[in-house]
């Protein structure tokens, strides 16, 4: 009777132990998964960002009296907001998708070649 109930209690035991081990395992990749889906949606809008940075700067080069806006592109859209102009632009570009927000600021100056950037940063 005794070495049934030892053999049965070890099982017990051992399963119990696989059972907590692979539980844990299981939650861990699920964290990992969403971490990971975070950090890919962040770079996507990122992406989407520095596309209307380039769009706007685009826009400044061509029209010196741009102002504050929206900008759409195929991935979403962003906003436009102008913090000093003509000739030493200072402007900041925010995603309007509110889960996985970026921001970029950048500053440049605008001469009769072109544009000469001076800042580019995300904030």
């Amino acid at each position: 009777m005794q070495k049934g109930f030892v053999a049965v209690t070890t099982v017990l035991v051992i399963v119990s132990v696989i059972l907590a081990v692979s539980t844990s395992i299981a939650l861990l990749s699920v964290g990992e998964a969403q971490s990971s889906l975070v950090l890919f949606k962040g770079e996507d809008n990122l992406t989407l960002i520095e596309g209307c940075v380039e769009d706007m700067m685009l826009k400044v080069r061509s029209n010196s009296s741009f102002a504050s806006g929206t900008i759409s592109r195929p991935e979403g859209t962003c906003t436009i907001t102008v913090n000093a102009g003509n000739p030493n632009w200072d402007v900041t570009v925010t995603s309007q998708t509110t889960t996985y927000q970026r921001k970029i600021q950048v500053k440049f100056t605008k001469g009769s070649s072109g544009l000469t950037l001076t800042s580019w940063k995300e904030i």
